[in-house]
């Protein structure tokens, strides 16, 4: 099904003029690797008319990453073909995907997230993968395209932000013989790891300890929560929680780690954790968002204190359930 589902898209790919390619909102590594990787394998595939886009932008870490620059935050239709990469449902594509999914128009949806919708016209979606870009890597492969040094990088960027620098239960020996692959064509791990695991900036530190003082354990569920006043006071510019949320899940007395994060516009920005054995994906689904089941977020109307009260309750009884769920088991 698949390599017949990947026959379509790259017929699509071959007839379209212009192309859109789109990533999720909050966007991680994996997410800007798919999306700059895709970029570069559409315009190999001779297509024109190639536009980049993103509704936040590219976080500032992965500016090392050729071509980061040019992504947009805002486009100009009509196009003739929607590629999204590394986003579980239509409404994680934010205002951009809004703005130019028209009627009619085909869209490719590439991705390996458990809560995936399908909501494309051809749903290149694998559970398999580690990372989106590692399904791109196998796409590389289907459609006989030159890997070179720069898809490499983008390629292994998703790979080492999606395992945690291969340190998450998602890692096979399959992850490991394609990292090995894209190293030998060029990307290097080195940097890679650097930019987007082992370094932040001072404004992030300083976000971690204002989130730090905020931060409470109950049932094993440990949490932080930001108001967007605090981001403001430190000085980070982006959304999110600066990825403190991998770090409350290495608590010992945590299963599940959450962290709040509330933006500009009010609305609040839910990060999940659990560890393994555990799932946070379907608390994520029902607050609208998505994600696998050791990492996943949504983003929810607050306000901030009601957001916390109602997600805190959720993953208590999603933690609960799923204990109960084991010792039946047994």
């Amino acid at each position: 099904m698949f390599a017949a589902d990947s026959q379509r898209a790259l017929d699509l790919i071959r007839q379209a003029d212009r192309v859109l390619i789109i990533t999720h909102i909050s966007p991680d590594g994996d997410a800007i690797g798919s999306l700059l990787a895709m970029g570069h394998l559409v315009r190999q595939l001779g297509r024109p008319h190639v536009t980049l886009a993103l509704e936040d932008g590219v976080p500032e870490k992965f500016d090392f990453l050729p071509g980061s620059a040019d992504v947009l935050k805002a486009t100009e239709g009509p196009f003739d073909l929607i590629l999204i990469v590394d986003c579980s449902d239509d409404r994680r594509g934010g205002q951009v995907l809004h703005d130019n999914w028209r009627h009619g128009t085909p869209v490719i949806n590439i991705d390996h997230h458990v809560t995936n919708t399908k909501f494309g016209t051809i749903n290149l979606v694998r559970l398999d993968a580690a990372a989106t870009t590692q399904i791109i890597y196998w796409l590389t492969e289907a459609w006989e395209l030159q890997v070179d040094q720069q898809v490499a990088q983008y390629l292994l960027t998703g790979l080492v932000t999606d395992t945690l620098c291969f340190r998450a239960a998602n890692v096979t020996p399959k992850v490991m013989a394609d990292a090995a692959a894209l190293m030998k064509a060029g990307a290097d791990l080195s940097t890679i790891t650097q930019q987007t695991v082992n370094r932040r900036s001072y404004d992030a530190i300083r976000y971690w300890g204002a989130m730090l003082d905020t931060v409470q354990l109950e049932d094993r569920v440990i949490w932080a929560v930001a108001p967007v006043s605090m981001r403001q006071h430190v000085g980070y510019r982006s959304n999110g929680d600066a990825s403190l949320v991998t770090f409350l899940a290495t608590a010992w007395e945590a299963d599940m780690a959450v962290t709040f994060a509330e933006t500009d516009a009010g609305l609040v920005e839910i990060s999940l954790r659990a560890k393994p054995g555990l799932d946070v994906s379907a608390v994520a689904l029902e607050l609208g968002g998505g994600g696998h089941p050791a990492a996943a977020g949504a983003t929810i109307n607050g306000p901030l204190p009601e957001a916390v009260r109602r997600v805190i309750t959720q993953v208590k009884r999603a933690r609960h359930d799923q204990f109960e769920q084991h010792e039946e088991d047994q």
